[in-house]
């Protein structure tokens, strides 16, 4: 790819979420690119000021006075030229494609979309309007990405556009998520975990998708089937604020979370909906840990043979299901953790991602 296209991202912010880990690690390979914020950098605004790329904040706080920054845009294509224009999720989708459609701009656009089953009557209004909207113009989006086939699926049967697609798969730093002994060790001891314990790990913010409510109620039915030398570790925003059951721990968001991994034997996906590519499988695969998911998005497809894909994300199956796994022994989990390791860093690499993206810029260019 010539380095010189430039590609202009729109993204509502950069908080700690799968779909903004991976624009950054976009930016990395791509420093003459520029980001516009609907709202704020949030988290990352260090890191795009250490990467030295250009971007613009909104600060936009109602959704719906989105559109009171239409010029706002046109001054950002007029000052920064970009080739291409990538919009991550589904306002900033909406708000491109409008944008373009009346004239605002007139650069190829590519619509990235994240999520697979995505049940909007968890959400606001605003949400299920705009995602009605983009059913409705999704043919004039130049290029549709998705991060998962569970994703692209699921938007076509309910009226996205088929005419350009891709399904790229998340790439993840395989070597900043890997199994590191001393960490391991450091953070059982800071949190009273036994070294013989099995420590199951879920990183996930508190939002209906997640599933947080019949996951920790299946744990809870774990009481009487294991002892103490199970624990289960929540990262996540809103996880310091649940009411936790017997030997779990919960963190909070973490912005390090790869060095929390190694806190870990298994690692869990429990979500309900929503879920297209889980970054979170891949990070705890490539820390050696033993996967487990339920049937959501890719998450079969991610796990292979690896692990454990859960048929359901109910309380009983749930319950059911984990009562089974943590019976294995621990070397078993732990030569299926190499194995996934091995899986991961094959499979989900940054560089595979980085090359299907630039390819694409490449093509859509004008």
């Amino acid at each position: 790819m010539k380095k010189n296209i430039k590609v202009l991202h729109v993204i509502a912010s950069l908080g700690n979420g799968g779909a903004e880990r991976q624009l950054v690690e976009i930016l990395k390979y791509n420093r003459n690119h520029g980001v516009l914020l609907l709202s704020h950098a949030d988290i990352y605004k260090e890191t795009l000021d250490k990467l030295n790329i250009e971007y613009w904040e909104m600060g936009v706080k109602n959704k719906l006075l989105i559109f009171l920054k239409i010029f706002f845009l046109r001054k950002v294509i007029k000052d920064y030229k970009p080739d291409v224009i990538q919009s991550w999720m589904y306002n900033a989708c909406f708000f491109c494609l409008l944008c373009k459609i009346i004239k605002v701009h007139n650069i190829p656009l590519i619509w990235n979309i994240r999520c697979s089953n995505m049940l909007s009557k968890y959400y606001s209004v605003s949400m299920k309007l705009v995602i009605h909207a983009c059913i409705i113009l999704s043919k004039n989006a130049d290029k549709i990405i998705y991060n998962s086939h569970a994703g692209k699926a699921y938007h076509e049967k309910i009226g996205f556009s088929q005419k350009s697609t891709r399904v790229i798969y998340n790439g993840i730093d395989s070597k900043k998520f890997n199994s590191i002994l001393k960490h391991r060790k450091n953070l059982r001891k800071k949190y009273n975990i036994g070294a013989n314990d099995l420590v199951l790990i879920c990183v996930a913010r508190v939002d209906p998708m997640k599933n947080y409510s019949n996951f920790l109620k299946a744990y809870r039915g774990l009481e009487n089937t294991c002892n103490k030398k199970i624990k289960l570790v929540l990262a996540g925003k809103g996880t310091d604020k649940l009411d936790l059951p017997y030997n779990c721990i919960a963190l909070g968001m973490k912005k390090n979370i790869e060095f929390y991994y190694n806190i870990a034997d298994i690692v869990i996906v429990p979500s309900v909906f929503g879920e297209g590519f889980s970054n979170v499988l891949v990070e705890g695969m490539l820390t050696n840990l033993l996967p487990i998911a339920t049937e959501v998005g890719d998450s079969r497809n991610i796990i292979g043979g690896t692990g454990f894909v859960i048929s359901g994300s109910n309380e009983e199956i749930l319950k059911n299901e984990l009562s089974r796994i943590i019976k294995i022994k621990k070397t078993v989990i732990k030569n299926m953790g190499n194995e996934a390791r091995s899986r991961a860093e094959k499979l989900f690499t940054v560089e595979k991602m980085i090359k299907s993206y630039n390819s694409i810029f490449s093509k859509v260019k004008l």
